[in-house]
């Protein structure tokens, strides 16, 4: 069996054999747990049905094509896979590569950072650019963004870099111009347009709202070079809908993120975009190591006000999770305390609005909150419209001593002064636990600009909560206590 590959997102399989179509046939086909869910609950909706069963069942059958998918595909003439899935394909076959890759022309620094990059930076960036087309997975705290300035400097190339959110595109897009210069750098998204620099840092909804006959779709689908950031955290179809549609003929590909792997049975798809994965350093190797900042935890057991038994697992969590008063009482007292006595600072990760509004009043050190909601919404529970960089900014430099934020913050957000780190989101998903409570967790304070407005920090301490008699809890509970264990930290339970 040969493999050719023709252009990024296409690879031709020729002198295939009907057992090996039968091999791949099963090997590539997926189901979307997401989609299967809206589908259940679809056809849960007699009234949509009985109402108007023609947009009903039109929906239906718009659900079951999502459903499952096969990534082994026919264009007419030839079985065709995607590059990315080669290094998954455990046929044996040759490779023929017929992309054409233009040549390097490393770019200097504008200001070159005052530290060298560890050795583990080096090997990801000497991989990445041998490998041409693939991924590497890296604890949050271990300068990915650093690795994606590298490779984008040794390279030289017109580039992209396409982040999943507004925080982690703001920080690139400052961090790029101050390391590589004003005139090289552009953004694309959060109110920037700018499609005249080399290197361009742009959102990746912003990218898929790009029409096909426009300037701005040629001056991406151009580019020479697309690394992506936090691949992990866009949905599957935009980050399929970004790299194999307006990005689709970049020859380049590099995929940065802390956990490549997907909560919703679409790994395959994502495989076949990222590629082969040549680095993945674990969170514990990362702090035994001395990289990253250890975790110590602290599980608090208590009560749910809530009296009720409920069965559905989203309504469980918020009424006797989520909503326990008893959880807002103990996490306001651990962050008072843990200034007044200690000058300690204290993260609070909540999932809701009314969370934030259960804290204000709780709480009798300076505070400030981050949410994304709109002004409205977030009026109805006493709150403001803020300025996410703006929050983040006086908790890390201690004009604030607790930082409540949303997921608006649990990921891909730089936080230093992470003393203590108190997960109020619970549930028992891998990339919220891991990025959220843990990932804001490791980055090391003594390495940052904002070491000196400080008491050194030793670790960082994570405080979950047990509610007793609530068995479906303490299974979500086990999952994140699981994900604890991974950092090798010491878990205590009271």
């Amino acid at each position: 069996m040969e493999i050719v590959i023709d252009n990024p997102t296409k690879a031709r399989i020729v002198n295939i054999t009907e057992e090996n179509i039968s091999k791949l046939s099963k090997a590539l086909t997926y189901i979307n747990t997401s989609i299967s869910f809206q589908l259940k609950n679809h056809l849960k909706n007699r009234w949509w049905k009985k109402k108007d069963p023609i947009t009903y069942g039109e929906k239906e059958e718009e659900l079951r094509v999502k459903l499952k998918k096969c990534l082994l595909e026919h264009d007419g003439s030839n079985y065709c896979i995607r590059p990315g899935l080669i290094p998954h394909i455990s046929i044996k076959s040759t490779i023929l590569n017929n992309i054409q890759y233009p040549d390097f022309r490393p770019l200097l620094w504008k200001n070159k950072p005052s530290f060298e990059p560890y050795p583990y930076q080096l090997e990801a960036v000497k991989k990445l650019l041998e490998v041409r087309h693939g991924n590497i997975s890296l604890p949050t705290g271990c300068g990915k963004s650093y690795i994606l300035l590298l490779l984008t400097k040794n390279m030289g190339l017109n580039t992209v870099i396409v982040t999943p959110s507004q925080s982690i595109f703001n920080e690139l897009f400052t961090e790029f111009q101050e390391k590589l210069g004003k005139e090289m750098v552009g953004g694309y998204g959060d109110g920037h347009k700018d499609i005249t620099k080399k290197i361009t840092i742009a959102i990746g909804k912003s990218l898929t709202m790009l029409k096909s006959d426009s300037k701005t779709y040629d001056f991406f689908k151009n580019k020479q070079a697309m690394f992506i950031d936090e691949s992990h955290l866009f949905a599957a179809e935009q980050l399929n809908n970004v790299c194999h549609g307006v990005l689709a003929d970049v020859p380049y590909r590099a995929f940065v993120s802390a956990t490549q792997t997907r909560n919703d049975g679409t790994e395959k798809l994502l495989a076949s975009i990222i590629g082969q994965n040549v680095l993945n350093v674990s969170l514990k190797d990362a702090i035994n190591q001395g990289y990253l900042c250890p975790l110590k935890f602290a599980i608090i057991g208590t009560f749910s006000p809530d009296t009720r038994e409920i069965k559905d697992p989203t309504k469980c969590k918020r009424a006797h999770f989520l909503y326990n008063q008893n959880i807002a009482e103990m996490a306001a007292k651990i962050a008072n305390a843990s200034w007044t006595m200690k000058q300690e600072s204290t993260l609070v990760l909540v999932e809701e609005l009314e969370q934030i509004s259960m804290l204000q009043n709780l709480l009798k050190v300076p505070f400030a909150y981050v949410h994304s909601a709109d002004k409205k919404k977030a009026a109805t529970f006493g709150l403001e419209k803020v300025d996410l960089q703006d929050s983040v900014d006086r908790f890390n430099n201690g004009q604030v001593k607790v930082l409540i934020g949303t997921k608006a913050i649990a990921t891909g957000t730089n936080i230093f002064p992470t003393f203590n780190v108190i997960n109020w989101m619970g549930g028992s998903s891998e990339i919220v636990t891991k990025q959220g409570a843990m990932g804001r967790s490791t980055r090391k304070l003594e390495l940052s600009k904002y070491k000196d407005f400080h008491v050194p920090k030793h670790f960082s301490m994570i405080y979950d909560f047990r509610i007793k008699g609530i068995p479906m809890l303490d299974k979500q509970l086990e999952k994140r206590v699981s994900f604890y264990k991974e950092s090798g930290g010491e878990i205590r339970f009271f």
